[in-house]
């Protein structure tokens, strides 16, 4: 058995295909059969069970999945321990985060991350939940930012910072002459929503009581996968939508007086870094998130009388 039979194995249960794990890894098909077909011989009972379709684990392939996908983490992780010890900070960080705080946070890190290591090559790309968690088991990603409290195995959080729900109105509407808004008079008929699923849609769905898009009775629903696609409906449109907290920056102070407040308590969401358990949290990652919470304006800090909305995901 070597490490690299361990990888192919991981990739196949990744994709429960062979053809498409070959091509992720950049083998051929028959030659990562044969690599599979070595450890089964190995370790002498089946790893796949090649009688269902999609391809599925045995009991035993299952049971050995866990353990070789903890022995390829923790091999990569110990590859990359000269840059965790190195003083320099030096090398590359890895960074998800979700679409509905992505555009809004880090142009507040970004640029002090730069200043203070410079030698740190920041890759930030824009991922859902689901996404994130899936390629920090995969060890594709160094840390995510994301939406909590959700549920996934192996994965670690750090609450960094909430931020509270907003609703955006339209100069058009009724409600644009209310200061605070009570959330049991929400005309829920006159909401823009993004897409289904996403975890911030999860919340707001949380918040108002709104049935799932399928169960409803409604007449007409624009669903959007951007936050800022739903600000321009409003104010083109009319209607209203909701908008984390870090969206309000990006309002032009012409259309400040369409952000309204909701009547206490206050709906809101946590955000917190997620690590992979097994390799723990990287030095460079830490230095990451001190800055992230250094530039975090001080109404967004931790709050433990306040209760976050749940993500309603479990992964």
């Amino acid at each position: 058995m070597n490490v690299n039979q361990l990888k192919y194995f991981i990739e196949f249960v990744r994709t429960r295909n062979f053809s498409k794990a070959a091509e992720r890894l950049r083998i051929s098909q028959p030659a990562l059969s044969l690599q599979i077909q070595k450890l089964e011989e190995e370790f002498e009972y089946q790893l796949i069970n090649r009688t269902k379709k999609p391809l599925g684990l045995t009991p035993e392939g299952e049971l050995f999945y866990e353990k070789a996908l903890k022995i390829v983490q923790q091999i990569e992780d110990l590859s990359n321990l000269s840059l965790e010890i190195d003083e320099n900070h030096k090398g590359k960080l890895t960074v998800g985060i979700i679409p509905t705080l992505s555009p809004y946070l880090v142009p507040l890190f970004v640029d002090e991350m730069k200043k203070k290591y410079p030698m740190l090559f920041l890759d930030i790309v824009e991922l859902n939940t689901e996404e994130i968690v899936s390629q920090l088991t995969y060890n594709e990603l160094d840390i995510g930012i994301l939406s909590t409290p959700l549920k996934a195995k192996n994965i670690g959080f750090v609450p960094l910072f909430q931020e509270r729900f907003y609703l955006y109105v339209s100069e058009k509407h009724d409600m644009y002459k209310i200061e605070k808004v009570e959330l049991d008079k929400l005309p829920l008929d006159e909401l823009w929503y993004l897409r289904e699923g996403n975890c911030f849609q999860n919340q707001v769905n949380s918040i108002c009581q709104i049935p799932e898009l399928d169960n409803t009775n409604l007449s007409f629903r624009y669903v959007s996968y951007s936050i800022e696609s739903l600000r321009r409906i409003v104010e083109n449109q009319g209607g209203m939508t909701f908008i984390p907290e870090l969206a309000t920056v990006n309002v032009p102070t012409e259309n400040e007086d369409m952000i309204k407040t909701f009547e206490d308590p206050a709906p809101l969401r946590e955000i917190s870094a997620a690590y992979l358990k097994t390799t723990g949290l990287k030095k460079t990652a830490g230095l990451l998130l001190d800055v992230i919470v250094a530039n975090i304006p001080s109404r967004m800090r931790l709050n433990d009388k306040a209760k976050p909305i749940d993500t309603k995901i479990r992964l």
